[in-house]
């Protein structure tokens, strides 16, 4: 019987140059995804807790820790769902339970900043770092019925469906705002005509439906945190 003709030591060290050559390519293409990741966020998830959505381009996936987040993301929490997102100059929003965002704007790369998000219900605190928006532009939450433009650091805004506003019963869609730190300028562009207020540190304000928003009142952080913001 003829033997076989055994294969020769080049082919068998070429055979096994094979899959590390693969490897390597598999680590270039991880390593350039994750650049062009970072390179289209704005953000990061730096704190979970409960359950959270984040739906991207008609896609739906479970939010984790390090979680990049990009312009145009919708973010759902869950009734128990809270989360923070951090941006390049260190602002952060903080997302209540049940409580819906879209990141509508803002600025991608090393250097990323939130310039706009839109609350659709729940409730959103914003520590927006003042120090850096001078080159980042400013910096504006929007829900159905207000605009919240920001000229201080640190305020919390609520948008509630479904409860009566106090003071308008026949109302049940309104906005609270309260600011903790700095001003922050709020109007209702569902009436063009009305002037905005300015509420400042300690204060708050409310927007029941159409209606111009109230003059800014000592901020009340019980009635804030009740149910009914949730």
């Amino acid at each position: 019987m003829q033997a076989a003709n055994p294969v020769p030591l080049a082919a068998q060290s070429q055979n096994r140059r094979w899959p590390a050559i693969v490897v390597v390519l598999l680590l270039v293409l991880c390593q350039s995804w994750s650049a062009a990741r970072a390179q289209s966020s704005v953000g990061l998830v730096t704190a979970i807790d409960g359950e959270a959505e984040l739906v991207r381009n008609g896609h739906t996936s479970k939010v984790t820790m390090a979680m990049p987040v990009e312009i145009k993301d919708k973010l759902v929490t869950g009734p128990e769902g809270h989360l923070t997102v951090t941006f390049g100059d260190n602002s952060r929003l903080v997302v209540g339970a049940s409580t819906t965002i879209v990141i509508n704007d803002g600025v991608i790369g090393a250097s990323s900043s939130i310039s706009r998000v839109g609350l659709l219900g729940g409730r959103l605190r914003s520590i927006v770092n003042l120090g850096l928006r001078a080159t980042s532009g400013g910096f504006e939450v929007r829900t159905p019925n207000a605009v919240m433009g920001v000229r201080g650091t640190e305020f919390e805004v609520a948008y509630i469906v479904g409860t009566p506003c106090p003071g308008f019963p026949n109302c049940l869609r309104y906005t609270d705002v309260g600011v903790y730190k700095g001003r922050v300028e709020v109007s209702n562009p569902l009436n063009p005509k009305a002037a905005p207020v300015l509420a400042t540190q300690g204060y708050e304000t409310t927007v029941p439906c159409e209606e111009p928003p109230a003059t800014p009142s000592p901020l009340g952080m019980s009635e804030m945190l009740s149910p009914a913001y949730r």
